[in-house]
């Protein structure tokens, strides 16, 4: 069975063909700089890349151009774009109404359309990558999953503020999960690794990239995350600062004269990396940076730590500890200071295994109580298994 997995954001797109169930990835492609006068499509298929630059005028011109990479003559993956039997797409928001992979209809188009002021650039633009393909193919099954759905283990008390309720019941106001698709993968893969039952496993998984995030996992159900009701108030991230007193909205307003959009902006692209450290907002600039980027890499850290200590509580105690994404899987010194950070644990580092980069590797020493590890995640297989699941049952 070829699916194609459509991993989509506000403002570029990753896809991936697969052949299934064998998990074998056939070719991938990234749009991106959608928006912009030249939207940029980078194939790679049969060990040869294309880069290719128009001025497409809408989402459907630029799909059926990469789908026309699959087929051109000189590095074919596929005859027809009639051979992929599903197209699975993301969505980020779907509220508390899915908590599975769902076959599209107009029904279940409506109900992410209500979702989408709740995720204003990332909704409606995943909308439009569904009306595209399901235009150019109208008679192949597109699944949609929510990077919400992960969540709907949560238990009430970990994710409602304690603010008049009514605002719940009218505006959807409570913390939310996202990322689903990393942590799902990560976690599991990491039992498999080790040969554990991920059923039985307390684990947090920390996937620390440009987004980032940390979840607290306990007998394969969510216990609770870092993530809330908007990106801003999870870990610090690159250009957002971390959850701040609410306050502080109100405060600067008066004191700057600033309207509540433009402090949302400041909190949301001018914030921690670039404007603590004064320099750059790449973290292996960071690293090794002065004292100010040191700092930067204090108050990142900090964070981190106060999210793993906490889960830690939460869950009662910890069996596995996953490292993925970028920093994680490529940066050798966050890794070592944060699990300096957590020696209360018993986590013994091995450092020759923690300067590996991007394999999947365990970095605690054989006599650790609790065992650490680099899995590199792979959210767009954890997509194409979880189509293959759905459009199998119904073949």
């Amino acid at each position: 069975m070829k699916i194609l997995v459509l991993n989509s954001w506000s403002s570029s797109l990753k896809y991936e063909l697969f052949d299934m169930p064998k998990e074998k990835t056939l070719a991938k492609w990234l749009i991106e700089k959608i928006w912009l006068k030249w939207w940029v499509i980078s194939h790679k298929s049969n060990w040869k890349k294309i880069e290719t630059k128009k001025d497409f005028k809408s989402h459907k011109e630029a799909i059926n151009e990469a789908l026309i990479l699959l087929t051109k003559w000189d590095n074919a993956i596929i005859w027809n774009i009639k051979e992929i039997d599903a197209v699975w797409h993301r969505v980020v928001h779907g509220w508390e109404k899915f908590s599975d992979s769902v076959i599209i209809n107009e029904d279940i188009l409506k109900e992410i359309k209500s979702c989408s002021d709740l995720a204003p650039l990332h909704n409606p633009s995943n909308i439009q990558w569904i009306l595209a393909c399901q235009e150019i193919m109208p008679n192949t099954p597109q699944i949609w999953v929510f990077d919400t759905a992960f969540h709907q283990s949560m238990e009430k008390e970990n994710y409602l503020y304690a603010i008049p309720y009514e605002y719940y019941i009218k505006h959807w106001i409570r913390k939310y999960w996202f990322h689903w698709t990393s942590h799902k993968y990560v976690s599991k893969r990491a039992c498999q690794f080790l040969n554990e039952d991920f059923n039985t496993k307390k684990i947090i998984t920390c996937h620390i990239g440009n987004w980032a995030s940390i979840a607290a996992i306990k007998d394969w159900k969510v216990v609770n995350t870092s993530m809330w009701f908007t990106p801003l108030a999870w870990l610090v991230m690159w250009t957002r600062s971390w959850d701040i007193d609410p306050a502080i909205v109100d405060y600067l307003s008066q004191k700057e004269k600033l309207s509540t959009q433009e402090i949302n902006n400041i909190l949301n692209k001018k914030s921690w990396l670039l404007w603590i450290s004064w320099q750059s907002s790449d973290m292996r600039d960071i690293e090794t940076g002065d004292s100010n980027c040191q700092l930067a890499l204090d108050i990142y850290i900090n964070r981190i730590i106060e999210y793993i200590w906490s889960y830690i509580a939460l869950i009662w105690w910890l069996d596995i500890l996953v490292f993925t994404a970028w920093v994680w899987e490529k940066s050798p010194i966050v890794r070592q200071k944060i699990i300096d950070r957590l020696w209360y644990l018993w986590i013994n580092l091995d450092e020759k295994q923690n300067d590996k980069k991007s394999e999947e590797t365990i970095i605690s020493k054989k006599d650790s109580k609790i065992r650490a590890l680099i899995i590199p995640t792979q959210e767009e297989l954890m997509m194409a298994k979880d189509t293959y699941t759905l459009v199998h049952a119904i073949m």
